[in-house]
């Protein structure tokens, strides 16, 4: 019984140490999976961000083909100094005489009108009310002289000499009397001046003795207090004296005054007269230039009465029975009204093709392009059989000039058409240059690396790896044959259905690793 439960004992022991040893093994083998899973992944993201961190390319196949250096030319075709028929006023279109691309010779009706009075007719009838008004209201204002108004109704007008002899005897009596009226107002401000200098000077005078004479009676008064009889007669006398000559400067002081007061009155009496001749002078001069100004005024005013009857007489005239006639020989290249329709003024009813003037077209090509050809060079019918006489059409460059838009890589060629099929502002095609020729190998221009002779492109070339493939840009010399402005005919030891680099979104070298661009 105890071996039993012994057996039973160690059974259970052995059971324990074997799951600890299966233990182990799983977890050992559980990191391992986990670090293999762990270096996959760096392993793909580092795959990944090398791939997106490479250029992107786009690639196209070698072909076989054709390098085309004809230059195609397409433009509107335009009429040098067109004629633009015109008419002067507005006017209702009754009929239209004439077709688009017809001949026409000078005279011929273009157009037929209503018979009713135009715009221009009544605006001009409204304009002339309005100048009868203006001068009646004029004439008769009362501020116009009435020989004036005599002369001017019975259609006298002044000459400029009669104007200017009038103006100027005005003139001159204004001048002199305002000269004069001036001299006068310069004598009253001299005599003025003058009296008041005098005036001063006399009280200078005047009371000089006057301080003397008052010491000399204060000495006398002395002399007699004293009883000094000696000095009371000298000094007597000398009080007579100084009195006497204090009077004399003051009779002095006061006839100058009266003289200066006398020549006063004089200049300011002269100097009325001359203000009086001024006043006059000048209503003199005013009623001249009034008078002339209301003159010239009036006469004009007449004058354009009279043109304004003579042009409303006209338009009434046209009014009735009216057409539109062709002014010069030439086809009709547009025709821009139809019947019911109004006509404005100054504004085209239709355009003439003059005979005898040129017919041009202008297109914008490369300057490359235009190296090829030169002035005198035909450009011919892109599609002949549009037109009934392909042979009488001619299409001769004249011109080769910049093109302002892009002067330093366009150029404008000007081409002179001769077609009696043509007609101003119609669309045609036209080609010029050399044929295309067939070339074994074309790819476009931009696959086409390096210059001076020495030239390569890029083949994608692909290596397997364990983690996917690469693309290599492998360089390959090639000898360009000819080109035109799209392609490049090429020759060169080039693998057999390769792809060739185009374009990439960074610079590459060859031997660059790269990645194809998304489609």
């Amino acid at each position: 019984m105890n071996n039993e439960n012994q057996l039973v004992v160690e059974d259970k022991d052995t059971d324990k140490d074997k799951g600890k040893k299966r233990d182990k093994k799983d977890i050992v083998k559980n990191i391992a999976i986990v670090f293999l899973c762990i270096m996959l992944a760096l392993t793909f993201f580092s795959n990944t961000i090398m791939n997106y961190s490479l250029a992107q390319v786009a690639t196209v196949s070698v072909d076989s083909g054709e390098i085309v250096k004809e230059i195609p030319i397409s433009g509107e075709i335009v009429a040098e100094d067109p004629y633009e028929v015109t008419v002067k006023e507005s006017r209702k279109i009754s009929g239209v005489a004439v077709k688009e691309g017809a001949h026409v010779k000078k005279d011929d009706i273009l157009f037929y009108l209503d018979d009713i009075e135009s715009e221009e007719f009544l605006a001009e009838k409204e304009k002339l009310d309005e100048l009868e008004l203006k001068y009646d209201t004029e004439l008769f204002s009362g501020n116009v002289p009435d020989d004036v108004i005599t002369n001017v109704r019975k259609g006298k007008k002044s000459s400029h000499d009669k104007y200017q002899s009038e103006l100027k005897a005005a003139t001159d009596r204004y001048d002199a009397a305002l000269d004069a009226d001036r001299a006068a107002q310069a004598q009253i401000d001299a005599i003025t001046q003058k009296a008041t200098t005098d005036k001063a000077d006399s009280d200078y005078n005047a009371a000089t003795p006057g301080y003397t004479l008052a010491q000399a009676q204060a000495d006398l008064a002395d002399a007699q207090a004293r009883g000094d009889e000696d000095r009371i007669e000298d000094l007597q006398k000398k009080v007579d004296e100084l009195t006497k000559d204090q009077s004399q400067l003051n009779n002095l002081g006061t006839q100058l005054d009266a003289d200066n007061q006398k020549k006063l009155a004089a200049a300011t009496a002269e100097k009325a007269r001359t203000q009086a001749e001024l006043e006059a002078a000048t209503k003199e001069k005013e009623k001249v230039l009034a008078s002339l100004g209301s003159e010239i005024g009036l006469t004009d005013l007449k004058d354009k009465i009279a043109e304004s009857k003579a042009k409303l007489a006209k338009l009434e005239a046209e009014s009735t029975g009216a057409t539109i006639k062709a002014p010069v020989d030439g086809i009709i290249s547009s025709i821009n009204k139809v019947a019911g329709e109004k006509t404005n003024a100054e504004e085209p009813v239709a355009v003439i093709q003059v005979d005898g003037k040129d017919m041009t077209l202008e297109c914008s090509v490369k300057t490359e392009q235009a190296k090829r050809v030169k002035v005198g060079n035909v450009a011919t019918l892109t599609n002949p059989y549009s037109f009934e006489k392909p042979d009488s059409f001619k299409a001769i460059l004249k011109s080769i000039r910049n093109d302002k838009k892009d002067p330093a890589n366009m150029k404008v060629l000007t081409f002179k058409i001769e077609s009696p099929e043509v007609t101003p502002g119609q669309e045609i095609s036209l080609k010029m240059g050399e044929k295309p020729k067939h070339y074994d190998m074309i790819v476009p221009n931009n696959a086409v690396k390096g210059g001076d002779n020495k030239s390569y492109v890029l083949v994608l070339t692909e290596k397997n790896s364990p983690l996917g493939n690469r693309y290599i840009a492998t360089k390959v010399d090639v000898n360009t044959l000819d080109s035109d402005s799209k392609n490049t005919a090429i020759e060169g030891n080039l693998p057999e259905y390769c792809s060739i680099i185009t374009t990439a979104s960074k610079a590459i070298d060859p031997g660059d690793q790269v990645r194809l661009a998304e489609k």
